[in-house]
């Protein structure tokens, strides 16, 4: 009986170690909808319309992502920014940089 339970938990933990990273990362979205989503959880405080995004390679392995948004939140010429936009880098899918390049720091 013990080796049953063994085995049972090992196929357990191999069904939910496949389908756990399904959940963190949709496959449908390419990588510069995936930067303007890694833009809106970066600054979860705004409410953001994406208007721009694009993904260009610039080698094999590498894809350089941006997005462009406008903050929804604030009325027009307020203090806080509402044009927003951000890079990513992406090497081999994974996400290796992430920077503003308008927005809440600059």
């Amino acid at each position: 009986m013990a080796a049953f339970r063994q085995a049972s938990t090992a196929l357990l933990c191999a069904l939910l170690c496949s389908v756990a990273p399904a959940c963190i990362v949709s496959r449908d979205l390419g990588l510069a909808e995936r930067c303007a989503d890694i833009m809106r959880r970066a600054y979860p405080s705004a409410a953001i319309d994406i208007t721009k995004t694009e993904a260009a390679a610039t080698s094999l392995t590498t894809i350089v992502a941006t997005a462009e948004g406008v903050r929804t939140d604030v009325p027009p010429g307020a203090p806080p920014p509402q044009n927003l936009a951000v890079e990513c880098r992406f090497d081999e899918n994974i996400l290796t940089g992430f920077r503003w390049t308008a927005g809440p720091t600059h």
